[in-house]
């Protein structure tokens, strides 16, 4: 089998992989590599080069599947990161301060985790779950930080030998099925918008943050340098600052603290004091009293009409990073994205035999490849016409959802799920998905898409540039990396414990779009 590595692979792997140690038993608790130690991130070589954007200079293709960065041969270093709670701890850092060599250490990593973070479509099915290895020759480096909640662990191996796979250069190009849609409602009036606007909420109120979380500070950069090395930075640099290319480097033995974010101290994070916020009530709990199985404690919140017991944990990390705010860095690049580029995403509301109030209405989220046009003042303009997409790369995540029209406003039940492709970002996806839709005035579309989001692969997307998005964006890696996994309120793994998913809400804009009837009869004709 043939599975991508090289320059153009991924380099960010926050989540678990696994370690077999002979003579350390492990806790790992999930089926797949029970009783092995487990790490929380992890990546290959001295200094990894960071993931490409995809998007940019040409059009993405998200049917790709890249594999690992692993090297295809030693020597070569593999670093970990392990919870400090980890029962096999002690016995590790024993063996780490003894210098003692290990003849062979088996390692294991999950190909999902490990494919580059743009790509979206099935894993072909001769790819395994987890790509294994067998490194020989391994001796260990284990610095402390005293208060950090990770311990780093570096694997220095004279060889690998690569278990059930083998390294390819270039990703490889996979297959996607169109999604199976329930028929629409053929009767009634139907409106179409193409979404102009999409982005996490993170404004719930003008005074919301006392204080903004703010990028890492040279004191960050030099805390764990020794001091003879710190005093020849600093005279090397001058007056100039720490820049990005170095500010990653901050942790013990000058480990890339964007990759592996738990082995330095945690800095603090300043969330937001707010009590209006947007979004959904996701657990059917207003946040008094136990909360349901599988849910976390939690604050709820107030929507803005009035309705209680709103889940928005995402807006408790990001709400005072100024970068993903309403007018940050990555909101408005990500749609200026959207606006000049391709695909466009549309929603079909069908269906409609009263606008006013309606019982049983269809929403439908489609994408097409013909881009927005604007006005030379950058305006998204209305009215024009959209042909949907027949490629596989966009059907696979066309979805329908069953609604109904209360007072205006367009509510749909919970659906399986949605994913929101992107022209340039990193793309999101939704588990146990809602909107909620309004008609404003002018004959355009707002509303909120609400459910629950993969906390670590929101991560990716908050410090996938590493340094660079610390300094441009306005963060610390290790504090919203602290941040999300206290804040994950949903999808507890039933194996683990853990709380994989982070309650979110996203606003979305659009105007009013045409679509050729041709394709609509078939698109609302879909089962």
């Amino acid at each position: 089998m043939m599975i991508g590595a090289g320059e153009a692979s991924a380099q960010f792997y926050i989540g678990p992989s696994y370690l077999e140690v002979s003579g350390t038993a492990g806790d790992a608790r999930e089926p797949s590599h029970k009783g092995w130690i487990r790490a929380e991130a992890r990546y290959w070589t001295e200094r990894p080069k960071l993931p490409e954007i995809r998007g940019i200079t040409a059009l993405k293709n998200d049917l790709l599947f890249t594999g690992t960065t692993a090297p295809a041969q030693g020597p070569n270093v593999l670093t970990l990161s392990i919870d400090k709670q980890s029962p096999a701890m002690s016995a590790l850092m024993e063996r780490c301060r003894r210098g003692e060599r290990l003849d062979e250490v088996r390692y294991a990593e999950a190909a999902e985790v490990a494919r580059h973070p743009q790509e979206h479509g099935p894993k072909p099915a001769d790819v395994p779950d987890f790509y294994e290895y067998v490194l020989s020759g391994v001796t260990l480096a284990c610095p402390v930080v005293a208060d950090a909640p990770e311990q780093a662990l570096q694997l220095r191996f004279e060889a690998i030998r690569w278990i059930n796979h083998r390294p390819q250069p270039a990703p490889r190009a996979i297959v996607a099925r169109p999604a199976p849609l329930q028929q629409a409602r053929l009767s009634g009036m139907t409106r179409t918008f193409v979404i102009s606007w999409f982005a996490a909420v993170a404004d719930g109120a003008p005074d919301q943050c006392p204080r903004m979380n703010a990028k890492p500070s040279p004191a960050d950069y030099f805390a764990l340098l020794p001091q003879d090395k710190a005093a020849r930075i600093r005279a090397e640099l001058a007056d100039r600052g720490v820049g990005p290319e170095r500010m990653a480097y901050r942790g013990p033995l000058e480990l890339d603290v964007s990759l592996l974010p738990g082995i330095v101290a945690d800095p603090g994070h300043q969330a937001p004091r707010a009590q209006v916020v947007q979004g959904f009530d996701l657990d059917n709990h207003d946040g008094s009293g136990t909360p349901p199985a599988g849910v976390r404690a939690h604050t709820n919140f107030v929507s803005p009409d009035g309705r209680r017991g709103i889940d928005n944990q995402l807006f408790t990390v990001e709400g005072c990073v100024e970068g993903l705010r309403r007018k940050g860095f990555l909101p408005m690049i990500f749609n200026e994205g959207r606006a000049a580029g391709q695909p466009s995403a549309l929603i079909e509301i069908s269906g409609i035999d009263d606008e006013r109030n309606d019982q049983d209405v269809r929403v439908t989220v489609f994408y097409s490849e013909d881009g927005l046009r604007r006005s030379p003042g950058k305006v998204v303009l209305p009215d024009y016409t959209f042909r949907i997409s027949a490629s596989p790369e966009y059907t696979q995540d066309f979805v329908r959802f069953r609604g109904k029209i209360v007072d205006g406003v367009v509510l749909t039940e919970p659906g399986d799920g949605l994913h929101v492709h992107e022209v340039t970002g990193i793309e999101t996806t939704f588990v146990k998905p809602r909107l909620r839709l309004s008609i404003t005035p002018e004959g355009g579309l707002r509303g909120v898409i609400g459910g629950y989001v993969d906390w670590r692969r929101r991560l990716v997307f908050q410090i996938y540039r590493g340094s660079d998005y610390e300094n441009t964006v306005g963060l610390q890696a290790p504090a919203i990396y602290n941040a999300m996994k206290r804040a994950a309120d949903g999808l507890r793994d039933p194996a683990t414990g853990e709380f994989n998913g982070i309650s979110a809400a996203f606003e979305i804009e659009g105007v009013p779009a045409f679509v050729p009837p041709e394709r609509t009869a078939k698109v609302a004709g879909a089962r």
